[in-house]
């Protein structure tokens, strides 16, 4: 096999043309043809770096004599100083790691590529051909607004189950520093096995710099030399089995164009570290740039399968001295701006060559209803227990203290100034209302930082119900719409929030789904994943412990989608009776239902009465306990082919629980009888009426001195009917009288409204 003067081959492209049919433990490849897909600009970019590739190649082997071709040996002294930033995207789980992991993710890489690994295992044939890329990898101690850090940040975020690159939060300039994301587990999870991590090669990034770093698997930075693996595509290196787009082991052989690592079908956990299959009389002729022949090299007719870039269940990963060349060339080469990384105004902007700042503690706090639950909790019950961790980080913390407000903790377990370090420790409120929490933290030698979070935690009371009556919140100021807390547990952008349009008035409760990402933030921080709470006040339902019991409210929502599939939004309504955070499904809206306008492009707002539907939701007897309370949870969707929401906004109002639902044509009653509900009211009201000896029935309203207010008729259906008094015309508080007329019976009744 003969290849013109480069000591390297450079292939034309990155990658093949064809995506892999399956996943595998790296998804640099398949990314790389997503961004392919997405852009024409990747392969021009990628075009254009194997062209500068060649020239830099081209340049080094004008000076490389006929013994360092045939040797592998080179004298290329230098070392590349790289600024690394760390990002641990968390939702407090086993994700959360110390950043003692962090170091020694970093002092592996340092070794790996400086060559002070282990190497006793490689086998002969590769021994000479062992590269060492003399990188070294530092975390920077100033961040890029020129703060002083340790290198490492942390974020709250459901992304970490599976975000991938809408996880990439918190990104840094990625020309400036090396961005490694952490987060529980990868979201291509096949049945070929779980996929660990993924680069983006320099073309990718130069296309796509918000998406430019390594992301992986928390479990994976000091295992399996996924890191290092990884970093070898970051700065350019292929699979060796590259140039064969189904995938390794699959018996087709492909080439990675480094002329040291032989041709060969890849390995999928496996280890044969004499495997000829592609590799049997494997040789190159060079020739020089005049065209003469002036070497012969005999490359071992073995692959190497103990290389980094393979997936072979081999000891002992090696990087060859081609691809360390190869290597060199990303690192200077402007695409992707891997040349800018460790220029020396660069390395002193980061402070990449700076020891690591003593810094004080940043202060962080998690809420559980128990040391087990994996649920952030921020809602609590009187004299229930709520465990509070400490999470602060950036600084080992030898002393902790809290503090809470409104003398709301119970004296009785006096941790006011609690003093564990990381142990869950139970707290209890004896009084309802907002809970401010004070943290101080104190660390090794840092100093002590001390942060106030003002309405931490919500401590419920109880709302009695006389049965006759019921209960109606309109979400109104002056109303009780404060002991409605509502939580956005991620701190972004789809929320619970108060909104001033309303049925009747202009206030309700808004469920804010639509995403209005565009441009470039449309790559990370999707909704797929998110959940909100909107908690009720707790309720005495004892007094319904026979007859119907009603949740009711009314709603309007739409899509963005006219697509059912991609309709993924849902509203989950459960129950509590125990006070300890032991949630019963109640219903669940999705499609259809839950948009019931239909398709809306913009960010939608109910306009008229008519965009407003009514649900009632028959409250079982396992509910109508003295203590309950009832949880919305909105979860926000996407479609199948696009991680922007697909969703809209939602809008609560007007929820209530009567022994009559505004969908119930059979209230139980007497053979002839005139029922009002809910009575008292503050909006709507629903006249009942059944006589079975009529069809038809006339409706009066007036008020105090006998003015008509609103008149209607109606067809009785099989001796029932329901008839609404439309809040607009008992909008003035008062007493009303209500007749009714059916045949030869008049009713009149009186109606209040507060």
């Amino acid at each position: 096999m003969k290849k013109n003067y480069l000591y390297l081959a450079v292939v034309a492209s990155l990658l093949g043309g064809s995506t892999y049919a399956q996943h595998y433990p790296c998804a640099a490849d398949e990314m790389h043809q997503r961004y392919k897909a997405q852009s024409p600009a990747v392969a021009e970019y990628e075009r254009q770096m194997n062209d500068q590739i060649q020239a830099y190649m081209a340049a080094q082997a004008s000076a490389m004599p006929v013994a360092m071709k045939t040797t592998a040996v080179h004298n290329d002294t230098d070392y590349y100083d790289i600024p690394v930033v760390v990002h641990i995207i968390h939702n407090y789980g086993a994700e959360y790691v110390k950043d003692s992991n962090i170091y020694v993710m970093i002092a592996n890489l340092n070794n790996f590529y400086s060559m002070q690994n282990d190497l006793s295992g490689i086998i002969a044939p590769f021994r000479p051909y062992i590269g060492n890329a003399k990188i070294r990898f530092h975390l920077a101690t100033i961040d890029p607004v020129g703060r002083p850090t340790t290198g490492i940040t942390r974020r709250l975020s459901y992304l970490t189950a599976g975000g991938d690159d809408q996880a990439k939060m918190d990104q840094w300039p990625p020309r400036s520093y090396f961005n490694i994301w952490l987060e529980n587990r990868i979201g291509m999870s096949p049945a070929t096995g779980t996929t660990l991590a993924y680069s983006t090669f320099p073309a990718s990034a130069e296309a796509f710099p918000y998406t430019d770093g390594v992301i992986t698997g928390y479990s994976y930075i000091n295992d399996r030399n996924t890191m290092e693996h990884e970093v070898g595509h970051y700065f350019n290196l292929l699979h060796p089995w590259s140039t064969n787009s189904a995938g390794p082991a699959s018996g087709i052989c492909g080439d990675d164009g480094v002329d040291d690592t032989p041709p060969t079908d890849g390995h999928f956990s496996t280890c044969d570290l004499f495997d000829t299959l592609c590799a049997a009389s494997y040789y190159k002729m060079y020739t020089s740039t005049s065209g003469i022949a002036d070497s012969f090299v005999n490359y071992p007719d073995t692959t190497n399968t103990q290389n980094v870039m393979d997936y072979s269940s081999c000891p002992h990963h090696m990087l060859t001295i081609g691809q360390v060349w190869r290597m060199r060339a990303a690192l200077n080469n402007n695409i992707g701006g891997r040349d800018n990384l460790w220029d020396s105004s660069n390395l002193a902007a980061t402070g990449a060559l700076a020891p690591t700042p003593d810094l004080p503690p940043v202060t962080e706090f998690v809420t559980r209803a128990s040391v087990t639950s994996s649920v952030i909790t921020l809602f609590t019950f009187p004299d229930v227990n709520l465990f509070f961790t400490n999470k602060s980080w950036r600084d080992t913390v030898t002393a902790t203290s809290w503090s809470f407000s409104n003398s709301a903790i119970n004296p009785t377990l006096n941790h006011t100034s609690y003093s564990a370090i990381n142990g869950a420790f139970p707290n209890r409120f004896a009084e309802p209302g907002w809970v401010d929490i004070t943290l101080s933290a104190t660390g090794n030698n840092s100093g002590t930082t001390t942060t106030t979070y003002p309405k931490a935690v919500f401590v419920a009371d109880r709302e009695g119900i006389d049965p006759r009556s019921g209960y109606l919140e309109e979400f109104a100021e002056g109303g009780k719409r404060d002991k409605w807390p509502f939580f956005n547990y991620y701190n972004n952008n789809f929320r619970w929030k108060l909104a001033n349009t309303g049925l009747y008035d202009n206030a309700s409760m808004m469920y804010e789904g639509f995403d209005a990402r565009v441009g470039v933030d449309l790559f990370k921080g999707t909704p797929a994943g998110d959940f909100d709470d909107l908690y009720s006040v707790p309720f005495d339902l004892s007094g319904y412990e026979s007859g119907d019991c009603f949740l009711y409210f009314n709603y309007s929502g739409a899509s963005r989608s006219s697509i059912t599939t991609n309709i993924n939004d849902s509203l989950i309504i459960e129950y509590s009776t125990d006070k300890k955070h032991s949630w019963t499904k109640l219903n669940v809206m999705t499609k259809n239902e839950l948009c019931n306008k239909g398709v809306v492009n913009v960010a939608y707002t109910p306009s008229v009465m008519s965009d407003w539907a009514q649900k009632a939701i028959n409250i079982p007897v396992a509910a109508r306990t003295s203590y309950v309370v009832f949880r919305f949870r909105y979860k926000p969707g996407v479609g199948a082919n696009t991680l922007q929401g697909t969703g809209n906004n939602f809008y609560l109002d007007r929820v209530g629980v009567s022994a009559w639902g505004v969908n119930v044509s059979d209230v139980g009653m007497a053979a002839n009888d005139v029922r009002i509900v809910p009575n008292p009211t503050r909006g709507d009201a629903w006249v009942v009426i059944k006589d079975a000896a009529a069809a038809h029935a006339d409706v009066y309203v007036t008020d105090v001195t006998g003015k008509m207010v609103y008149t209607t008729d109606v067809t009785l259906s099989s001796g029932t009917a329901k008839v609404t008094i439309p809040a607009d015309a008992i909008r003035t508080s008062g007493v009303y009288f209500v007749q009714t007329v059916t045949g030869s019976q008049k009713n009149t009744k009186k109606l209040v409204v507060y």
